[in-house]
C-alpha cells in the first residue's frame, strides 16, 4: 500500500510539473531542427551550422578555389580569433567549415605545415617527412598550401527594456599564398532577441 501511495504522489507531482511549469522530459532532438535551445548569452550549435553553411557556400560560389594551379587546391587553417564573451573552442566552427569544404571535393587540407609549426595530426606530418627522408628528398615541406583561411568571431549586444539582443558576426578570409593577397572574404551575422533563453526558433 505504501509503495502504491508513493507512486501516486510521484505521478501527481510530475503531472503538476508539466501543467504549472511546462517541464519537458529529456529527449533527443534533431541537431539541425527548429526546436533547439536558443541562448541569449552564448553561441549555439545552430549558430555554427548557419555560419559555416553560409560562408562555405559563398566561398565555393565565388570560384576562387579554382585559381590554384593544382586541383583540388591545398588548404591550411591559420589564426581563428574568438572576440566574444562566450569563450568557446573555435575548432567547433572551423571543423564544420573544413568538413563542408572537403565534401565539395574542391580542396584538401594539408597536414605538412601548420600555424606555429603545430598541426592537428602530428603523425600525418611525421609520416610525410619520414617518407621524404627515405626517398632521399629534402626535409623542407613541399606540400605548402595554396590557400590559408583565417577567421574572427565578434559580438554586438544591446537591449531595450527587458528585451535583449545579441549579434554574433562570423568573418572569414581566404589568402592566396602565391601572392600573399586576400582573394575572398565572407561575413555571416546571427542575431538573437528575447528576454531569456528559449526553446525553438
Amino acid at each position: 500500500m505504501k509503495h502504491k501511495t508513493n507512486m501516486a504522489v510521484a505521478t501527481f507531482a510530475l503531472s503538476a510539473c508539466f501543467v504549472t511549469q511546462g517541464c519537458r522530459p529529456t529527449q533527443y532532438v534533431d541537431s539541425k531542427g527548429t526546436d533547439l535551445v536558443v541562448s541569449m548569452n552564448k553561441v549555439n550549435i545552430q549558430d555554427f551550422e548557419k555560419a559555416s553553411e553560409a560562408l562555405v557556400a559563398s566561398m565555393v560560389e565565388s570560384g576562387v578555389l579554382l585559381q590554384a594551379s593544382r586541383q583540388p587546391a591545398a588548404l591550411s587553417i591559420s589564426r581563428v580569433t574568438n572576440d566574444t564573451s562566450d569563450q568557446f573552442d573555435t575548432d567547433q566552427l572551423m571543423k564544420k567549415i573544413r568538413i563542408s569544404l572537403l565534401q565539395t571535393g574542391k580542396v584538401q587540407v594539408t597536414q605538412a605545415v601548420g600555424l606555429g609549426g603545430k598541426v592537428e595530426d602530428p603523425m600525418a606530418k611525421e609520416t610525410y617527412e619520414a617518407k621524404r627522408f627515405l626517398a632521399g628528398q629534402s626535409q623542407t615541406p613541399v606540400d605548402l598550401p595554396d590557400f590559408t583561411i583565417s577567421a574572427k568571431i565578434l559580438e554586438n549586444s544591446t537591449s531595450a527594456g527587458s528585451t535583449k539582443q545579441v549579434s554574433y558576426i562570423f568573418q572569414m578570409s581566404l589568402a592566396n599564398t602565391a601572392t600573399g593577397r586576400l582573394v575572398w572574404e565572407g561575413e555571416k551575422t546571427i542575431t538573437k532577441q528575447g528576454e531569456k533563453n528559449a526553446i525553438g526558433f
